[in-house]
């Protein structure tokens, strides 16, 4: 057995961290090259070999071939492990290793349909490698299975964007963690996880010559992410300047409304119909206060729900849709709503102006908004923009000449 506290040369971040991890779920995250994986294999075969539970050992990752490069491969080609390798028989590929006598199962979980490797499982200890590649149906499922009040879960990954699963749905709710979202209720608290953040600074092994480098050779996002760490928007995301800590606004934290400019519609063929309500706030500044999410439903359907639901708002002063849905607009007339008319498609203007908008501080997102606040950080390449603008530029396409804006618009 590896005694972590007998390790020399790791950072103080590194040892913080491997003494720390006492949650029933524990993660690493950080910048490349920080030494996260690597301080956390060394913890997971001091916890393997400490074991003396009677719940399955697994560890997981994207897929086997991957948990072998990233948990395997160093074990038996480093030199720290040399005393211990010995202990850790795995071959590539298969489904279970032994670790100091103990039975440990491999699991790739990077489809949806890896939740059902693990149903009926009893899980003691859970080691998992860049949790953000996991499937999120398989991790709701690896948390059910950690069912004995033992069961601990460590987990390391880098960064991904502000929109992932893993920071939108846990992290934000890690008390203590930089994600950490202070509106949390108490009840929603995780306080029984914890967060430990790395950079390359936390590894002491790297010269500062070749972190120097490092930070010399990434530019714009992937400076961001991979060397500070941070969780950012993707490459060429269109709205890169979109932040939801700055633009997501709750409902009783907005001005009143001095004007509901308008509700942009999304005629959805593929995907549901969605719809965006802006307004002008008392001071001045463009909000979309409210969502409209009907589903999927017939175009009489969609109106008659369009209909119920604006009873329960201020009438907007336009109701823009998509002029390609012919037919959704023939029956927005037919079953008498007011006010409609086709949206602008200008993609580049629309881009430019929602752009100008977010990055000048005067357009804010209300947190009803849930489906908008969810596309914009993703959406990225000029391959994608037309559809993109279709599915949210059309939305705010009530941001019109009335508002003395002079942007897109009817």
């Amino acid at each position: 057995m590896i005694d972590v506290s007998e390790v020399m040369g790791f950072s103080q971040k590194q040892k913080d961290a491997m003494a720390g991890s006492t949650g029933r779920v524990n993660i690493w995250d950080g910048s490349v090259r920080s030494g996260k994986t690597y301080t956390w294999a060394i913890l997971m075969l001091s916890l393997v070999a400490a074991y003396t539970g009677s719940a399955a050992i697994v560890i997981t990752g994207k897929n086997r071939d991957s948990i072998y490069r990233n948990v395997f491969e160093p074990i038996e080609t480093l030199t720290l492990f040399i005393p211990v390798k010995k202990y850790v028989v795995y071959r590539q590929g298969a489904p279970r290793a032994t670790i100091f006598g103990k039975q440990v199962h491999i699991i790739g979980a990077n489809d949806a349909g890896a939740e059902s490797k693990i149903r009926g499982m009893t899980i003691g200890l859970a080691f998992a490698d860049e949790i953000t590649l996991l499937h999120p149906a398989f991790f709701k499922q690896l948390l059910s299975r950690l069912s004995k009040s033992y069961s601990k879960l460590f987990c390391t990954t880098n960064p991904d964007s502000q929109n992932h699963w893993l920071r939108k749905d846990y992290l934000v709710r890690v008390p203590g963690c930089m994600h950490y979202d202070t509106k949390t209720q108490p009840e929603n608290q995780l306080t029984d996880w914890t967060y430990w953040h790395f950079t390359m600074d936390d590894n002491p092994s790297l010269t500062t010559a070749y972190k120097n480098n490092l930070k010399k050779e990434y530019t714009g996002m992937w400076f961001l992410r991979f060397i500070q760490g941070l969780w950012v928007a993707a490459e060429g995301a269109i709205y890169s300047m979109w932040d939801e800590s700055k633009h997501v606004v709750d409902p009783e934290d907005m001005p009143p409304m001095e004007t509901i400019i308008a509700l942009g519609i999304d005629y959805g063929t593929t995907h549901p119909t969605t719809g965006i309500m802006l307004g002008m706030g008392t001071d001045r500044k463009l909000y979309a206060v409210d969502e409209w999410a009907p589903g999927r439903l017939t175009n009489a359907a969609l109106t008659a729900d369009l209909k119920e639901w604006l009873t329960s708002h201020d009438y907007p002063q336009w109701i823009y849709y998509d002029p390609a849905a012919a037919s959704f607009g023939l029956q927005l007339h037919e079953d008498g709503v007011q006010r409609i008319t086709t949206a602008n498609n200008d993609v580049l203007d629309g881009i430019r102006t929602i752009s100008s908008l977010l990055d000048n501080g005067q357009l804010f997102v209300s947190s009803r908004c849930k489906n908008l606040i969810d596309e914009i950080p993703g959406v990225k390449s000029a391959d994608v923009v037309y559809e993109f603008f279709r599915i949210v530029g059309d939305r705010l396409a009530g941001i019109g000449s009335g508002t003395g804006l002079g942007v897109v618009g009817h």
